[in-house]
């Protein structure tokens, strides 16, 4: 796990833009809580960035918003990237977009607010119905690929 956390705190740091033309959603942040999708409460189903509250959330690739508006009384926004890729944005303080907005990567939808009290966007990504580790697609990975994303 901790590999895991040195990766992504390096890739986050490079600038914001991995080297596969995705956008990292905000710029710096480790990963203050990573994708674990069993466990208590039945699994964490993302990836927290951590981000100072009201920091600008980026599209990590191009699409259509299908979702923005609240779930839960989050702040959340979804986009369609096309063939059942989705990426949602929760815990914002502000949203810059709308249903139906087709957005680029790299494009501010929001702002970044509070996720179980750390300053934090929670980052997800379905592929179909199945939730995927986000961190596959902010570090090159396929979010089809079953391999691992780490080096030995």
């Amino acid at each position: 796990m901790r590999y895991v956390v040195i990766v992504a705190a390096l890739l986050l740091s490079s600038g914001g833009y991995g080297s596969c033309g995705q956008v990292i959603p905000v710029p710096g942040g480790d990963v203050a809580r990573t994708y674990a999708p069993v466990g208590r409460y039945a699994g964490h189903w993302g990836v927290d960035l951590a981000a100072p509250i009201g920091t600008p959330v980026r599209a990590v690739l191009s699409g259509t918003v299908s979702f923005s508006g609240t779930v839960a009384s989050v702040m959340t926004v979804t986009v369609d990237h096309g063939r059942g890729l989705r990426t949602s944005y929760s815990y914002l303080t502000s949203r810059a977009v709308r249903r139906g907005d087709v957005v680029a990567a790299g494009v501010t939808l929001g702002e970044s607010g509070v996720d179980r009290s750390v300053a934090a966007l929670h980052l997800s990504l379905r592929l179909g119905g199945q939730y995927r580790d986000p961190m596959r697609i902010l570090l090159c990975g396929s979010a089809l690929s079953v391999r691992p994303y780490l080096a030995p």
